[in-house]
């Protein structure tokens, strides 16, 4: 299987998504739906090429020793619960994207977010701008995360030029360390809601002050292993350069589309895809069935 950071980083733009949901919903039915029914449907919209699926436990400060001018803490009501991170390989497949479905499928697609979220921004990351460090991983992650996994949300205080190359220097530091097996940094435009807007979504975007510059998407071998990150030598420079830095534990991760094609959790959701592999099913996982199933968009050889 090719290499999975080879894979990531041939994508040249992403749109990273996250938000929370309306406060009269439950949240399991709420993520559930997200994970089983808006997911796959997703999925087979035409261009992308890597689409991943996080889901987050609340901010937890305590996981980190404290930096000076650093803030840790996130008003509960201010936390986000997911993230989407959609990536196309160049700007073409992104307007197939955009192109697919037709408008009144895409209505109805687009009537989730209506119906469940309460606030979300979505960022665009560009090129270099989004790179896979590190992957030891031997597939791409799907269900609860088998490893200290965490998504690092940063605000910077330094100018751009400086706040980005301070988070390259420490994010290529860090992949080094044999305890982090994956790391991958995005680093956000400032959102474009008019874009947005004209591509038909739905505007919740978070107020200025509440958006990120910056997402650090890590695993690491424990708890303690991500506290060990935070040396004299990036304490110093997160307190020069970073204003806040929220922890959320990441407690599942789901990969909908990998390397151009859906997964089987992508096809087929992941409660069918618990009970193909609680039996050892492999005639459901087979690319012949899925094809008669659900047309060209299988590829043979898909991640299961």
């Amino acid at each position: 299987m090719p290499d999975l950071v080879e894979i990531e980083n041939k994508a040249t733009i992403c749109r990273t998504t996250c938000g929370w949901k309306k406060p009269e919903l439950p949240l399991n039915d709420v993520l559930r739906f997200w994970r089983d029914v808006h997911s796959p449907a997703i999925s087979r919209r035409a261009g992308i090429y890597e689409y991943r699926h996080m889901q987050f436990d609340q901010v937890t400060p305590d996981l980190l020793p404290p930096i000076a001018g650093v803030k840790y803490a996130a008003p509960a009501n201010e936390q986000l619960m997911w993230l989407s991170d959609v990536r196309y390989a160049d700007q073409a497949d992104l307007d197939a994207f955009g192109n697919s479905p037709s408008a009144e499928e895409k209505a109805l697609l687009l009537a989730d977010i209506e119906m469940i979220v309460d606030k979300s921004t979505t960022y665009l990351v560009l090129g270099e701008n989004g790179k896979t460090f590190v992957d030891r991983n031997e597939m791409p992650p799907v269900g609860p995360a088998k490893k200290a996994t965490y998504s690092l949300f940063l605000r910077q205080k330094s100018s751009e030029e400086e706040f980005r190359a301070c988070l390259q220097r420490v994010c290529t530091a860090w992949a080094s360390k044999d305890s982090v097996e994956r790391l991958r940094l995005s680093l956000f435009e400032v959102p474009d809601m008019e874009a947005e807007r004209a591509a038909g979504y739905p505007i919740k975007t978070h107020p200025v002050e509440m958006q990120y510059q910056a997402w650090i998407d890590i695993t690491v071998s424990d708890s303690a292993s991500l506290a060990g990150l935070i040396d004299a030598s990036t304490a110093e420079a997160f307190a020069r350069h970073v204003t806040t830095l929220h922890t959320y534990p990441t407690n599942v991760v789901f990969t909908f589309v990998h390397d151009g094609a859906p997964t089987l959790v992508g096809l087929r959701g992941y409660g069918a895809y618990e009970a193909i592999h609680a039996l050892g099913a492999r005639q459901h996982q087979d690319s012949r069935l899925l094809e008669w199933m659900y047309g060209n968009i299988v590829r043979e050889g898909i991640v299961q």
